[in-house]
């Protein structure tokens, strides 16, 4: 019995008496499709990920952080999802030195649990103005890797999806095929009267 159902499998491929050339291209348009996933996929999501890996990084070049005190205490910031405060993060006004020696202030992302005249972390650009932190290597690594990942799956499912486009275009022509096929058989001359 498995035999049978590999002789059915591929049957594109041998001769036969009832395939036609579009089962044959058909039947090369799918290795064509698989070989295209199989070499670009791989190499679109690796390129993509370390693109998106050194991006990530270079989101930190020209910062640097200065120590700022909070003025306030920090007010927890709803969540996007609930609405309701998060424990995660907060925002607050926090007061820092500047490179030129004179004072600045700001509203920053603190510790939920911060209190004013604590001491936090805040990252400024060459004008001094407060920045998101920038992602650490493993941040920045693990969003290269999910862009890569999307990146990849993303080029496969376009392959397949032409593919698939390419075998209903295929269905629709032989659909044609056997119309005409079977007008011709059905005409009075070739129709056989009982």
């Amino acid at each position: 019995m498995p035999k049978r159902k590999s002789r059915m499998w591929w049957w594109r491929w041998r001769r036969n008496p009832l395939r036609r050339r579009s089962d044959v291209f058909e039947a090369w348009a799918g290795v064509v499709a698989v070989m295209v996933v199989l070499l670009t996929a791989p190499v679109v999501g690796v390129t993509a990920a370390g693109a998106a890996e050194r991006s990530a990084l270079d989101q930190g070049r020209g910062l640097h952080h200065v120590s700022a005190r909070l003025l306030e205490d920090a007010t927890a910031i709803p969540s996007r999802f609930s609405g309701t405060a998060g424990g995660e993060g907060a925002r607050a006004t926090v007061r820092w030195t500047t490179s030129d020696g004179s004072s600045a202030s700001g509203r920053a992302s603190v510790a939920a649990d911060s209190r004013a005249g604590s001491h936090t972390t805040v990252w400024l650009d060459d004008a001094d103005r407060i920045q998101p932190a920038p992602p650490t290597p493993a941040q920045a690594e693990a969003q290269g890797a999910a862009l890569g990942a999307a990146s990849g799956v993303g080029t496969g499912v376009l392959v397949l999806g032409a593919w698939w486009v390419v075998r209903m275009r295929l269905d629709a022509r032989r659909s044609v095929w056997w119309d005409r096929a079977w007008a011709a058989f059905d005409t009075p001359q070739g129709h056989r009267q009982a």
